[in-house]
């Protein structure tokens, strides 16, 4: 694509987002085949950018709530949600298995949509 008229601020918001998504999902590369296993080629991009966002792709990682909960792992699955989630699908396996937590994730958005990391959409959605 040649640009044949002036640069406007809308195409400049569109380059700089499109370099920080690349170093985002960059950053977390080393999960491309994992995603790639659970997730279409047209929403690999998408989940990467998801576990950036969540972990900075760091499969251990927790976060503290205020309220007293914890999101843990690539995906930082809530305790609740993960209690319900267990239940459901008959999880045997901790949050922190990335290739558990990474088909979850799939089942839930093939299921019910990305919405559930809406709270990271700022960094992850366009």
């Amino acid at each position: 694509m040649y640009i044949t008229g002036p640069l406007t601020f809308d195409m400049l918001q569109e380059y700089r987002w499109c370099n920080d998504t690349n170093e985002k999902v960059e950053h977390v590369v080393e999960w491309l085949p994992l995603v790639h296993k659970y997730f279409t080629m047209d929403d690999s991009r998408k989940a990467l950018l998801v576990i950036y966002c969540e972990s900075s792709g760091i499969e251990a990682a927790v976060g503290k709530n205020t309220n007293g909960t914890k999101d843990v792992g690539l995906w930082q699955f809530n305790d609740d949600t993960w209690s319900w989630l267990k239940n459901k699908l008959n999880i045997t396996s901790k949050r922190t298995n990335a290739k558990i937590s990474t088909a979850v994730a799939s089942w839930l958005v093939y299921n019910d949509g990305w919405h559930h990391w809406n709270s990271s959409k700022h960094c992850w959605g366009r």
